[in-house]
């Protein structure tokens, strides 16, 4: 080592012009004596935990907020304390892998107690620490770059139906009735189906009459990634449904089939859908009547855990979106509330 370069152990910024020294950062830096001008360069960090000192002092020269750089240091510190659990010290930075990235971020998303939007903030931070230990030469690679960001369903891109919008979808399909018994028959039992049982559109063409135990009230569903659930028939649904079986004239072991064929496929389903939707002037969707069963549930005071079982939904954050009160519910609250 030349004796114009020294370590130490704070970064120091001395300003030629004003002669004052401010101490920003502690980390390792190397500085050199040039033409009566001190230069600090940072040197490359070697360890997790000198490493997030200098993505600190980065942060802090790119303008960055402090809050923001408070945010991420907590976000990194969770990831160095998991990295603490799992290898013993020292933890240098070259132990690293993507691989280990991988698994805490896997490790993240299996909990169910920390919320999507936390887990994103969480890996956010460790993909912008990944990217910097590459811009100062630590990594060759990017070890973060097979993490993906939580997808999260926002309450107010969700559309779920008033009660009000089902009485008149209803009625519409009462009408039908009164023209074509049998078509509006079909369309009376999806429609329950959707709203009263919550059934994916794959889902309700799917179901075979066997799938039915009219004895005990219950509906067998095979839903998505081949997930068995039962589901409590519910009255209108069950009288909807024995109505349909009355009329129809075509065997077939599916419940529900067009005049076409004797399995109604997705696209029938939704175009019929389309045809309420474009005559009532409200958006209507199979979809948005199984959001609209998920926030009725939660209005009755169903726990989210019931719901998500009855939803068949995968992770219970998928749940928590209709129970957690909508802008517009909160404004409408402020309205009777307001002084």
């Amino acid at each position: 080592m030349s004796d114009n370069m020294v370590y130490a152990t704070r970064v120091l910024y001395y300003h030629i012009f004003s002669r004052r020294i401010t101490p920003i950062k502690e980390t390792l830096f190397s500085s050199y004596n040039i033409a009566g001008r001190i230069v600090i360069m940072n040197a490359v960090p070697a360890t997790i935990s000198q490493s997030l000192e200098s993505f600190k002092t980065h942060l802090l020269e790119n303008d960055k907020s402090l809050n923001t750089i408070k945010s991420y240091s907590q976000d990194l510190n969770h990831f160095f304390k998991w990295v603490h659990q799992r290898y013993d010290p020292p933890h240098l930075i070259s132990m690293l892998t993507s691989i280990d990235l991988k698994d805490y971020e896997r490790q993240l998303k299996l909990d169910e107690s920390i919320a999507p939007a936390t887990i994103n903030r969480r890996l956010v931070a460790l993909m912008k620490w990944a990217e910097f230990l590459v811009t100062i030469g630590s990594t060759n690679v990017n070890l973060s770059s097979n993490i993906k960001i939580k997808k999260i369903q926002k309450q107010n891109n969700i559309r779920w139906l008033t009660r009000k919008e089902v009485g008149k979808l209803l009625h519409a399909i009462e009408l039908t009735k009164q023209q074509n018994h049998k078509k509006g028959m079909l369309h009376q039992t999806i429609v329950y189906m959707a709203v009263n049982l919550g059934l994916r559109v794959q889902e309700i063409c799917n179901v075979k009459i066997a799938d039915i135990d009219f004895q005990t009230n219950i509906v067998n569903v095979n839903g998505k990634g081949n997930k068995h659930r039962i589901i409590p028939l519910t009255e209108n649904t069950k009288e909807a449904i024995v109505n349909w079986l009355e009329v129809r004239d075509q065997e077939s072991d599916y419940l529900l089939m067009s005049s076409k064929c004797n399995h109604i496929t997705t696209r029938a389903v939704q175009h019929i859908f389309k045809k309420y939707s474009d005559q009532l002037g409200i958006e209507i969707t199979p979809h948005s009547l199984r959001h609209t069963y998920c926030k009725q549930l939660a209005q009755h005071g169903v726990e989210i855990q019931s719901i998500a079982e009855l939803a068949g939904h995968s992770s219970i954050e998928t749940t928590r979106v209709y129970v957690t009160p909508s802008i517009q519910e909160l404004q409408n609250a402020l309205k009777r509330t307001e002084f």
